[in-house]
């Protein structure tokens, strides 16, 4: 890893940083303090519930695409599923950290290399298109709802884009493991070998994961559901901050939140970029920007809390595995 690798990350996590402070300076410290301190202990308690339960749900997705023989259970992609998100946000690999992370986990527990990668990319792409769909939905009540919007173009053309990306993406994970082959033995000659095995095995273990065609259909159905449950945790979130917002409007919030920071996946944590997007999109409802703020430092609370025992355990787990091998 070469020093401009090390130094970016840090840059913009720093540069987000600062983002957020200066939008806490500009809407007023106390007013987002008083917005924050009015939550109640059981609304927060509430709101972590609901994250939790979109990860069982995001578990169930993982799993349905892990092969039946495979040693993963439930339960593991629950925990390997906690660990992606949590590194990916909180550590600074940014997201693709994440899914190694992620996906080693559930290799430590018997999973192989290949269905731990194959399952993982499978998951990932799924969760992709479903996300799709869940930002196509958002921007229609978008539209309705904010028909004037400046956001309804750009959001629609960058969905156009993102839909010709998932496609190319199934297609480069049907067929890449034998192209990513072919240039490693040209490149490197029998050196390449092993690289080459390897990808073959991963390929093979994609090509079951690609198969299996209603595992993957309801993956991503139910990917959608889950989607469907940032928006009801967002529900709750600004609920318990006293904005009586409606589901169809934490609907289009939510998604048009996601289609703006999947523009910023390279930003660990999406520091400052989801504070100033919830800003602009509460102000589109007529949410005051204090509140809009509040919520998203509200959010970074919740994952916060739910982050920093998962990192500990995973460490733990970590650490165990060093002292076995």
């Amino acid at each position: 890893m070469n020093l401009n690798s090390r130094i970016l990350p840090a840059a913009l996590a720093l540069a987000g940083l600062a983002v957020i402070t200066g939008l806490v300076i500009y809407f007023g410290v106390g007013d987002v303090t008083h917005a924050l301190a009015s939550v109640r202990v059981q609304n927060f308690a509430l709101y972590i519930a609901s994250q939790l339960g979109i990860t069982l749900g995001l578990g169930l997705c993982w799993r349905m695409l892990l092969r039946s023989r495979a040693r993963g259970n439930f339960w593991l992609c629950v925990w390997g599923r906690l660990v992606r998100d949590a590194t990916g946000e909180f550590l600074p690999f940014s997201q693709v950290g994440g899914y190694v992370l992620g996906a080693r986990v559930i290799t430590l527990h018997g999973v192989n290399a290949a269905d731990a990668a194959a399952s993982t990319l499978g998951d990932i792409t799924t969760e992709f298109l479903a996300e799709l769909i869940f930002i196509g939905i958002g921007l229609s009540i978008m539209a309705h709802l904010a028909p004037h919007s400046e956001l309804l173009v750009p959001v629609a053309i960058g969905l156009c884009v993102a839909v010709v990306m998932g496609f190319g993406l199934v297609l480069a994970q049907r067929g890449g493991g034998k192209i990513f082959r072919g240039l490693a033995m040209r490149i490197a000659g029998t050196a390449a070998t092993g690289a080459a095995q390897q990808m073959d095995r991963l390929q093979a273990a994609l090509d079951e994961v690609y198969r299996r065609r209603s595992h993957l259909a309801w993956a991503i159905f139910f990917h959608l559901i889950c989607w469907f449950g940032t928006a009801t945790a967002s529900f709750v979130g600004f609920h318990a901050l006293g904005v009586p917002l409606s589901f169809t409007s934490a609907i289009a919030i939510e998604a048009m939140l996601h289609a703006i920071m999947a523009l910023a996946f390279f930003v660990p944590g999406r520091v400052g970029i989801q504070e100033a997007s919830y800003t602009l999109l509460g102000a589109m409802f007529g949410i005051p920007p204090e509140i809009a703020l509040s919520l998203s430092l509200l959010r970074r609370a919740r994952d916060f809390v739910i982050a920093v025992p998962v990192l500990l355990l995973w460490q733990g787990v970590e650490a165990r595995h060093l002292r076995l091998s």
